[in-house]
């Protein structure tokens, strides 16, 4: 007799959003009326620093894991006296540092096995045309983010680190989301011989096996 599947919780489901919300929030209205305390530059590093650390970890490599986790807040706390006054620019290079590091992954892997193209073997079995499409997918991947890395520091020029955080905060995870979203619709519509496989294991695939 087989066990019969037990819901998702709701709290599950929609905690990660109410919880990536809340952050936004939280960051937007730091980054608006305290961008130079030690709490907005701490709580907007805080995912790039649980990033580096677990994927460290999740490949093996714990004690350099646990090192960056000590090392890194030392480091700003060092940092923070002496360049607190100049923050936003450190808010802009960092932000613009990550998507030009990316942009240059994705554009990089294009001269051997591009990065989508690796994670989709893993989940589906590639026709010619299909992987021509995943070369594709990963060149507008790198378009997408050189294009985000300029604007905002073209935002930043041009309007100011409120308008700025706003773009980073608000806009770029929502542009992230569209792109995620809408190329995983359209796929189907582009290539319906690709298997059907949810956003969701698809990501699951990438983080777990990486690229």
């Amino acid at each position: 007799m087989h066990a019969t599947a037990q819901p998702r919780p709701r709290w599950r489901a929609w905690g990660g959003p109410a919880l990536a919300i809340a952050y936004a929030l939280w960051c937007l209205a730091l980054l608006w009326w305290q961008p130079r305390t030690l709490l907005a530059i701490a709580s907007f590093l805080l995912p790039c620093y649980l990033f580096i650390c677990s994927w460290l970890w999740r490949r093996g490599w714990r004690p350099q894991a646990a090192l960056l986790a000590l090392l890194l807040p030392s480091l700003l706390a060092w940092a923070y006296p002496r360049y607190a006054a100049r923050a936003e620019l450190f808010y802009v290079a960092e932000y613009a540092l990550v998507y030009a590091t990316l942009c240059a992954w994705f554009a990089s892997s294009l001269a051997g096995t591009p990065v989508i193209t690796r994670v989709a073997r893993r989940v589906h079995a590639l026709t010619p045309a299909m992987q021509a499409y995943t070369v594709r997918l990963t060149r507008g991947w790198a378009l997408y983010f050189a294009l985000m890395a300029a604007l905002s520091i073209l935002v930043f020029a041009l309007l100011g680190l409120p308008a700025w955080a706003f773009f980073t905060v608000v806009l770029s995870p929502i542009s992230l989301a569209t792109f995620l979203i809408g190329e995983h619709v359209m796929r189907y519509r582009w290539h319906p011989e690709f298997d059907r496989a949810s956003l969701r294991h698809t990501i699951r695939v990438w983080r777990e096996g990486g690229a």
